[in-house]
């Protein structure tokens, strides 16, 4: 078995490999080496290449086994990809102090390693130095074994979060909670090992500029980096003249491919946990090992001449070292540090070869269709990934649904818009449906959630005229009524209207978008005649045998009857999250929003031959491959109560052998689950296709 097979470890007292295809133990694979020295070299890369410790206080761990543990210390030179919690990552550490002290006192060469009946081949460890910003040993409150340093890795994957159930860990050591400790920590972990390709910081604690700095220079040396992910947490009150944004993006060798940033406040549940010194620390009372390292990078600027020097580093590299194999930005979730629309522009410059970008917080001092045409045009001409994070402001999404309006035609395929009520100044509906026509053979996936310039008549374009649509999400977002002076010109009153589409505008034309596997839709229904009845009159489902509707209940029926079949033209439906909003035309109610009240007249159901009662079921029969079904679906409402039988029941599950969700009822009325449903059940069940009725409310 090759290096490249390889399978990571378990969280087991001992290692553990997945060979031909069975789990086999750390004894069983000593025991077959010892008769099979050929045996012994295949195998040993393949259960050390990729090694998995993470205290779980529920399951045995790697680190808490000294078998383990000297096993590791044996054939730490297979090992390639290493995931690491804060915990392990301070004891293992350590475990290299002691194995440096060890050698600083012995022979410079660790024990045989065993490859045959009493053959052995001497090899040599590798060494790295002990740096003087990097914070010393734990004091020994726990067992420490020697462990020589790994320093062949490709790929690292480390998370300093320390978690309530830390305080169990059979190993812990002092410096897991002091974020000053573990980020030199890491920081030496990654100039250990200059072969990185992967990297994956997760809940690192930036406090101060010292922290921005010392990180970068450490993420500098990895000259072959190709894909990095970085999930920092910002201390409140720290105050920081450098974008670490900017700095991140800046200290990533040439060589990156993919570059995931994420910036979030601090989490109390971990900040209560960190020491109390490290909770008061102020500048002036550092340590010994913290004043080192730093020379070259105390130069204090403040923050107009910093953001002036980024942007000129920016500038001068774009012509000596621009990142042409960087296809993918994502800057998640960065709210508290706020970006320029320079320095967006500076990061992009050196991007030319960008296709996926996920736009910042920004803050954009001059024209955004200027600066959009620069980036689809010149910059970024290649882009086929645009999305915003829920917390981007109107500036970012300003930019981003201008950039897709200059972007080439028939480029794009992912457009996500993620945050919540918003207005684009000057965006008209009749521009919105031309920018989605333009993209509309090769637009994929789209997500629209709280645009108020995407209204009815906007989503109707994209249902008939994006025919590669595999994903469509449109949330609802109600808007509540403008005051009378706001609803003067039409545009005002256009902005009235929610993020949905009409019931009109969904059957006028026929949809083109029959690939689609997720659909997200809230459909917006008069709530006359058959929603919102007139004082003594009979719901259509509760009257007697035969049914007769009125003219304007069959009219309604029949526009309904279209809705269906188009939903059950679809045949590639995997997962249909459909709601029902019903609404006063003339404005006078509030619309009804609360969708799991609502259902879709008609439609759950088959017509009802004897009462005449109408039923449109049977126009979702070749939905075979749909497998949750969710929205205003509820079995309990009014009208579902009564029309859907045993007859709609066995027909679904005929008709959907696929299905694994559907929001029938929710947990709170999961009592209710009537015969058929529970028929069902048993159904599904004995076929082994459990099938998931309720959902939690």
């Amino acid at each position: 078995m090759p290096p490249t097979a390889a399978m990571r470890f378990f969280e087991l007292p001992e290692l553990v490999a997945h060979f031909s295809h069975h789990l086999v133990d750390h004894k069983t694979i000593s025991c077959l080496m010892k008769t099979s020295r050929h045996l012994y070299v295949l195998c040993t890369p393949a259960l050390f290449y990729n090694v998995f410790a993470g205290c779980n206080s529920e399951k045995q761990n790697l680190l808490a086994s000294m078998e383990s543990i000297e096993a590791l210390a044996r054939n730490v030179h297979h090992v390639r990809q290493l995931e690491l919690h804060v915990l392990d990552m301070v004891y293992y550490v350590n475990c290299v102090f002691a194995y440096q002290n060890q050698s600083s006192t012995q022979s410079a060469q660790v024990d045989a390693v065993v490859t045959g009946e009493g053959e052995a081949q001497e090899q040599d460890m590798p060494t790295v130095s002990r740096p003087r910003w990097l914070a010393p040993p734990d004091p020994r409150i726990c067992v420490v074994f020697p462990i020589p340093p790994m320093t062949l890795l490709t790929r690292l994957d480390l998370d300093l979060g320390y978690l309530e159930f830390s305080d169990d860990c059979p190993y812990l050591l002092s410096s897991c909670r002091d974020p000053r400790a573990t980020l030199t920590q890491a920081c030496w972990l990654l100039e250990s090992n200059p072969l990185l390709t992967d990297l994956r910081l997760s809940n690192v604690l930036i406090k101060d500029q010292r922290d921005v700095r010392r990180l970068s220079r450490s993420i500098s040396g990895l000259k072959q980096l190709q894909n990095a992910h970085f999930e920092f947490m910002r201390w409140a009150d720290s105050g920081l003249s450098l974008n670490p944004l900017v700095a991140m993006f800046l200290c990533c060798a040439p060589s990156l491919q993919t570059l995931f940033y994420e910036v979030t406040e601090n989490d109390d549940s971990w900040i209560n946990k960190v020491t109390d010194e490290y909770r008061e620390h102020e500048p002036g009372g550092l340590h010994s090992w913290e004043t080192h390292g730093y020379e070259d990078l105390e130069v204090e600027w403040d923050e107009e001449e910093e953001e002036e020097k980024a942007l000129k580093i920016m500038a001068s590299r774009r012509l000596d070292e621009p990142m042409n194999y960087l296809t993918s930005l994502q800057l998640w979730g960065y709210s508290y540090y706020e970006a320029s629309g320079d320095e967006f522009r500076g990061m992009l410059a050196l991007c030319p070869n960008l296709t996926d970008i996920v736009f910042p917080l920004l803050y954009v001092n001059r024209n955004h269709q200027q600066i959009a045409q620069e980036i689809a045009r010149t910059l970024c001409p290649k882009l086929t990934t645009l999305v915003t994070s829920h917390n981007a402001n109107v500036d970012a999404m300003w930019l981003m649904v201008r950039t897709l309006e200059t972007l080439p035609e028939q480029q794009v395929q992912k457009f996500v818009c993620l945050r919540k009520s918003f207005i684009i100044p000057d965006l008209r509906s009749g521009d919105v449906g031309s920018m989605f026509q333009r993209q509309s053979r090769t637009l994929r996936e789209l997500r629209l959630e709280g645009c108020w310039n995407f209204d009815s008549k906007a989503v109707q374009v994209i249902l008939v005229e994006c025919v590669a649509l595999e994903q469509l999400e449109v949330r609802f977002q109600a808007k509540s009524r403008l005051d009378s002076w706001q609803q003067r010109t039409e545009y005002q009153q256009q902005l009235q209207r929610p993020l949905c589409i009409e019931l009109e505008d969904a059957v006028e034309f026929p949809w083109g978008c029959t690939r689609i596997k997720e659909l997200n839709l809230t459909i917006v229904i008069p709530d006359k005649p058959l929603h919102r009845l007139a004082k003594g009159e009979v719901p259509y489902h509760d009257r007697p045998s035969p049914t007769i509707l009125t003219e304007e209940e069959k009219a309604q029926f029949q526009t309904l009857e279209m809705l269906y079949q188009q939903l059950g033209a679809l045949k590639e439906l995997e997962c249909m999250d459909l709601k029902a909003s019903y609404y006063d035309p003339v404005g006078s109610r509030p619309v009804s929003s609360w969708f799991r009240l609502n259902s879709f007249p008609g439609m759950l159901n088959l017509r009802n031959e004897t009462t005449g009662r109408p039923g449109y079921l049977h126009h979702l029969g070749g939905l075979n491959k749909l497998k949750a079904l969710f929205g205003s679906v509820s079995a309990t409402t009014e009208e579902t109560k009564v029309t859907i039988g045993m007859e709609e029941v066995e027909w679904m599950h005929k008709h959907w052998p696929a299905l694994e969700k559907a929001h029938f009822f929710t947990n709170k009325n999961e009592e209710m689950f009537t015969e058929p449903f529970n028929w069902l059940l048993k159904q599904r069940v004995a076929g082994k296709m459990p099938l998931q009725l309720a959902t939690r409310v």
